[in-house]
């Protein structure tokens, strides 16, 4: 195209809506980290399924990475050793655990004491907590190395979340105890471990209430105690 005095126009070069402006890159960039949390998410549970099934000894990552249908080499990008993925699987069990937000929104240390415990969450979660937990506790004895992280993500950082949720409590006046951490340990013991042998179905021992109801009954004990009023 020429212009009106003798010089050559070059017409600009369009982008379509989104490119050219960095738009485009950010939304790969997101769905990369949103592809590989997924990815990521469901490497562990299957994970999960193969120890269950083989012992951690006895699950390779080869194994896992078939099991879940990658490469190994994609495996070992998201996860450079077993331990690691173990590690991984007993993080977001810890996380799974408890709701700690949404028992800061709850109106009596009743309403705090089930949201903080997840106590009404589904039969399924229940269960699959269970689960894990078996698998934890089996493993944990078996293998040093596993005892020891298992200790410290499920043992001694699931008692300090808990601990300083209590303290929270105290300051708020709606709990009464002569150590933190001593409350927070028995909360655990009985909101938490309770649930390491229960039965799948509750007429393996006769009269033996469902786990919500369980934990409810739970609940009342701790706030009321045993003795009549």
């Amino acid at each position: 195209m020429m212009s009106s005095s003798g010089n050559t126009i070059v017409p600009l070069k369009t982008c379509p809506a989104g490119q050219g402006d960095g738009t485009e890159q950010r939304q790969r960039g997101r769905q990369k980290v949103h592809d590989e949390a997924t990815l990521k998410a469901r490497v562990v549970e299957t994970a999960f399924s193969t120890f269950q099934k083989h012992s951690y000894n006895g699950t390779t990552m080869a194994l896992v990475a078939k099991n879940a249908g990658i490469s190994k080499r994609t495996l070992y990008e998201l996860f450079p050793s077993k331990i690691e993925l173990f590690a991984e699987l007993a993080i977001r069990h810890r996380a799974n655990l408890l709701d700690v937000p949404a028992a800061r929104h709850a109106a009596t240390l009743e309403d705090a004491l089930k949201a903080v415990f997840k106590v009404d969450q589904s039969d399924e979660k229940h269960l699959q907590q269970a689960a894990e937990m078996r698998l934890f506790y089996v493993e944990a004895v078996a293998n040093e190395e596993l005892g020891v992280l298992l200790r410290r993500h499920c043992g001694s950082e699931l008692h300090d979340v808990v601990t300083a949720w209590v303290e929270e409590e105290v300051a708020k006046g709606r709990i009464v105890t002569q150590s933190s951490r001593d409350t927070a340990k028995y909360l655990l013991d009985v909101l938490i471990a309770a649930r390491l042998f229960r039965p799948k179905t509750p007429d393996v021992i006769t009269g033996l209430s469902d786990i919500r109801t369980y934990l409810n009954h739970t609940i009342q004990l701790i706030l009321n105690g045993l003795l009549p009023r």
